[in-house]
């Protein structure tokens, strides 16, 4: 066990970077595939996203490891640019809570749903907003934690508004040829399985390996569940006309 836990630690970012990839591959393979499925589209362009975003924000593995970089650290070692927490909450955990609320708006074919998450969307980002310019200098120490519970509350809410409207429409049958079937599910096991965990960000030591090990393992692991329901979902899935 301490080998293949040793082995997720020093294999952590190869990892994560070859399941991002291979969505975002996946995704462009069969673009033709969708090219009537605006909405499918708008997902792949947003797996693309994420290897992008995810890339950017690997800026401080770059800066601190190399020796070149000796005076960009020194000057963002004592300012919150010194880890990527600004990053990621900006870009992935309000960035997703706008990706996620785009797309189940699009999905969603009850005029009231679709007028039900727009508000519930447009009130949660805006509080997401204000709690990130307001507490910018929190970055510093870590996560801010409200940005990442609204960010999982409204992909709960869309999620299952979604199943809701699935489960009482005739395409319920057919539901394993739903695209957004796979994106609902994996979405929403994602971020409850996840956003856990940023409440110990507070208790990290780098000297509480069994900590290190098992946020490695979590965050591995249900990044792997995602990502694999995300291509199964583009191979298998039928194209809807938009």
């Amino acid at each position: 066990m301490d080998t293949f836990i040793s082995f997720i630690k020093s294999n952590y970012i190869l990892l994560l970077k070859s399941l991002e990839v291979m969505a975002a591959l996946t995704g462009l393979i069969l673009l033709k595939k969708y090219k009537q499925d605006k909405t499918a589209k708008f997902f792949i362009f947003f797996l693309f996203y994420v290897v992008l975003i995810e890339t950017l924000g690997s800026y401080t593995l770059l800066i601190y490891k190399n020796k070149d970089y000796l005076d960009i650290y020194d000057t963002l070692k004592s300012t919150v640019f010194s880890k990527n927490y600004w990053w990621y909450s900006l870009v992935w955990a309000i960035g997703s809570s706008i990706f996620f609320s785009i797309y189940f708006y699009k999905v969603l074919r009850s005029r009231k749903l679709k007028t039900l998450v727009k508000y519930l969307a447009v009130s949660i980002i805006c509080i997401q907003f204000f709690f990130y310019v307001f507490k910018f200098e929190n970055f510093h120490s870590g996560n801010i934690t409200e940005i990442r519970i609204l960010n999982l509350a409204l992909v709960l809410i869309v999620t299952s508004i979604y199943f809701i409207e699935l489960i009482n429409s005739e395409a319920i049958t057919n539901f394993y040829k739903s695209l957004p079937f796979y994106v609902a599910t994996s979405a929403m096991m994602f971020f409850l399985i996840k956003t856990p965990v940023v409440f110990f960000e507070k208790y990290f030591n780098t000297s509480d390996q069994d900590y290190i090990a098992l946020k490695y393992f979590i965050s591995l692991f249900s990044i792997l569940f995602m990502y694999l329901t995300y291509t199964i979902g583009l191979i298998v899935s039928k194209p809807e006309k938009s």
